[in-house]
């Protein structure tokens, strides 16, 4: 059972669950009260490219951990943006996988455990990413591009398109993409003003 409520400018929720023993969980955070907007990972086929928010890593961990990332797993370049605020990172490859398959890959990160876990916490179940000011925050800026030499999945051409006519880069067109050129699905949501 799962009891929500609100105090304030404060979400509880009790979550009481019974097998042989009782466990209570609580869980105190500060409600969310800042619009913004992000991208979903969510490609039209119902596949999911990879998404990593880093929160408290140094860029060489980050751009260590993403070359590891694309050997292990045969990823195409990754498209680095930083936060305005020290040590906090967004990383996107366009390479399209399956749910279970992303899941992978990204709980095999460094990333954001929060973050990881969001597409089983919540209805959305994909992962976002924000590209909006967030209160006094400015969007996260692109600051470069890991080329790794792997080019052998089908990318999401929508998030290609995006990611140029967004941040001015200049993906070119692959030889494998989905050819999906509907709009990225953006989404509208509440965050906590100083994350």
């Amino acid at each position: 059972m799962l009891l929500t409520f609100k105090l304030f400018t404060i979400t509880i929720s009790l979550k009481f669950t019974t097998r042989k023993a009782i466990n209570v969980s609580l869980l105190i955070v500060k409600t969310p009260n800042k619009e913004t907007y992000g991208i979903t990972s969510r490609t039209k086929d119902g596949k999911h490219i990879i998404f990593l928010d880093y929160d408290g890593l140094e860029y060489h961990e980050v751009m260590e951990e993403l070359t590891f990332l694309a050997r292990e797993f045969g990823l195409s370049n990754f498209y680095i943006f930083q936060n305005d605020i020290e040590k906090s990172f967004h990383a996107i490859c366009l390479d399209k996988f399956p749910m279970w398959e992303a899941v992978e890959i990204i709980s095999s990160t460094s990333a954001d455990p929060g973050f990881k876990k969001a597409p089983r916490l919540f209805r959305l179940r994909r992962w976002v990413l924000r590209v909006a000011q967030k209160g006094e925050r400015k969007k996260p800026k692109l600051i470069t591009t890991m080329k790794t030499g792997y080019n052998s999945r089908e990318i999401s051409t929508a998030h290609r398109i995006f990611l140029n006519e967004h941040y001015n880069t200049k993906i070119k067109k692959a030889k494998k993409e989905d050819g999906f050129k509907e709009t990225v699905e953006i989404i509208e949501y509440n965050t906590a003003s100083k994350c």
